[in-house]
């Protein structure tokens, strides 16, 4: 298992590349027959079958959002344990509510 360094986190690197992956993901569900083809047969479809049909360039963004990701997850759950941060919970996990007074300018992240 790799070791993380909660140390590596880049807050405004991980949203630039969520909302990134946000448009990049849409336009190549819109736009690539292989995937239309997918949904039109409504063959099941793994986020994989999305990530293998992007560039060798968004690919490798792809991984370092992953790395961002599961800093952010081990970050979260940190916090959670030591009664820090936004709470746990089952319907917005870490996040919190979408409709946080906070957050309202910042889009959400999936």
């Amino acid at each position: 298992m790799e070791n993380i360094n909660l140390n590596d986190w880049d807050e405004a690197r991980y949203l630039e590349l969520n909302a990134y992956f946000r448009v990049r993901i849409q336009v190549l569900v819109d736009s690539d027959p292989y995937i239309r083809e997918m949904m039109e047969q409504e063959k099941s479809m793994q986020l994989k079958d999305l990530i293998d049909r992007l560039s060798d360039e968004d690919q490798q963004l792809w991984h370092e959002f992953l790395r961002l990701d599961s800093i952010k997850l081990h970050r979260d759950m940190k916090n959670h344990l030591e009664g820090k941060g936004t709470p746990y919970n089952p319907r917005d996990g870490f996040s919190g509510s979408v409709s946080d007074d906070d957050d309202e300018d910042m889009p959400p992240t999936w």
